[in-house]
């Protein structure tokens, strides 16, 4: 059956949307057509030298662009080692990328490209939620596995029937769960929940109300603002006013710069401060200076676990990007890192032969694998599943950016009690 055939059936069961699969039939009719990916059984990944492509589009510029770039990072890095290490049984991993310029309707036409190339094995995920629902309307229309990286909001697998894309890291929900209960240790009463009206900033603070309710807390401040429209200093102003001894949400990381440094301007001193995006990055301490003190936020990952993949440990990791980049890597590189550790795994146990990818195999090995990268566990909920293809084993950190006993700061992991390295500190 041809790919067009594909594209009509995805369409006709509410798989993709008309303007992705109209970036996608164009791209292929201007390519020739390909065969349909998953009527595919040709020959497999072997030994003859023949290179494996793994190709992503992600922020290098525009408003994502800290992240991405700290996601492509960490994909270059493990094909480096990859291929040190001999490749896929004995096949060098080429790594092509692209900078959608934090666009979803630019990512998804290079997406459309790549696939319609007829030269990519595999798909490594562009940056965000919303970018990434976007880009996956193509690739899933295609057949085409992909490693969502750094895709967290839980509606993009809910009720999708996802049949070849997959999610790397936690879930929103549970971002800052962990951080309501570490302000209830703090002695927290009130809260004040302030978040970007977007998809993954509006899926982290559902679990947050949920997270209060089990507690007990009041909420005295719930309100959403515009993507680029947070006047940080009035918000933060409105939270003290309204006595809120928890500061709880934003946005990604310009908003937790924001945010972070606005409190100490107004005299805000809630109890605790956590921050969605940007408190679990290594340069947040650099963006905001002393401000950081005692902000907390979620992370994935931490230099201190003790995890290993496919490709490397976490030490290993954490030592090679050090070397490559002269500072301490965050969880963005790190999700970028294992995202081609669990392709790797997958192309490597689906290896027969001689030849090109069977994607439909490695399709089926990412929705049923349990296994483990630098990030931590790996499993998702399996195809026919309506959650297929959501991450369901990885918990994630609560992170806290406290004093490190020389003048600086240091990120430490505060929640779960059970994994953390440093007793939470409080702004009062």
């Amino acid at each position: 059956m041809g790919l067009t055939s594909g594209i009509y059936r995805a369409h006709r069961a509410g798989r993709t949307t008309g303007f992705a699969a109209g970036l996608l039939a164009l791209a292929l009719v201007a390519a020739g057509c390909v065969d349909d990916p998953a009527d595919s059984t040709g020959p497999e990944p072997g030994s003859d030298g023949t290179p494996i492509t793994l190709a992503a589009a992600i922020s290098e510029t525009g408003r994502h662009g800290v992240e991405g770039i700290e996601v492509v990072r960490g994909y270059r890095l493990a094909v480096e080692i990859l291929n040190e290490k001999g490749g896929i049984r004995g096949r060098p991993v080429q790594l092509e990328i692209r900078d959608d310029g934090s666009d979803a309707q630019a990512s998804a036409r290079l997406y459309a490209e790549f696939i319609a190339s007829g030269a990519v094995d595999a798909l490594l995920g562009p940056y965000s939620s919303p970018i990434t629902e976007t880009v996956l309307a193509v690739n899933e229309a295609a057949g085409m596995p992909m490693v969502a990286a750094m895709a967290a909001a839980p509606s993009i697998w809910s009720e999708r029937q996802r049949q070849w894309s997959v999610q790397l890291l936690t879930p929103g929900p549970a971002y800052l769960q962990g951080s309501v209960e570490v302000a209830v240790f703090g002695g927290a009463q009130t809260v004040a929940i302030v978040y970007e009206n977007t998809s993954f900033p509006a899926s982290v603070v559902e679990g947050v109300r949920e997270a209060v309710r089990r507690h007990g807390l009041e909420i005295v401040l719930d309100r959403s603002y515009e993507v680029g429209a947070a006047d940080h200093r009035a918000i933060t102003a409105a939270a003290r006013d309204a006595g809120a001894d928890l500061f709880i949400g934003g946005g990604y990381t310009a908003d937790a710069a924001g945010f972070a440094a606005a409190a100490p301007a107004v005299g805000y001193r809630p109890v605790l401060m956590s921050l969605i995006i940007g408190p679990g990055q290594q340069h947040f301490a650099e963006d905001v200076g002393q401000a950081a003190r005692c902000v907390a936020g979620n992370s994935p990952w931490h230099p201190a676990i003790e995890t290993s993949g496919f490709i490397a440990d976490n030490a290993t990791f954490v030592g090679r990007y050090e070397a490559a980049h002269g500072t301490t890597p965050g969880y963005h590189a790190a999700g970028g890192f294992a995202a081609v550790e669990l392709l790797a795994e997958g192309l490597d146990q689906t290896a027969a032969g001689p030849g090109g990818t069977n994607r439909g195999a490695l399709r089926d090995y990412l929705f049923s694998a349990r296994t483990g990268t630098i990030a931590g566990p790996y499993e998702v909920s399996p195809i026919g599943d309506p959650q297929a293809g959501a991450q369901r084993a990885l918990k994630g950190l609560q992170v806290q950016w406290q004093d490190d006993g020389a003048g600086g700061l240091a990120l430490r992991i505060v929640h779960p009690w059970a994994a953390a390295n440093a007793v939470p500190c409080y702004m009062r």
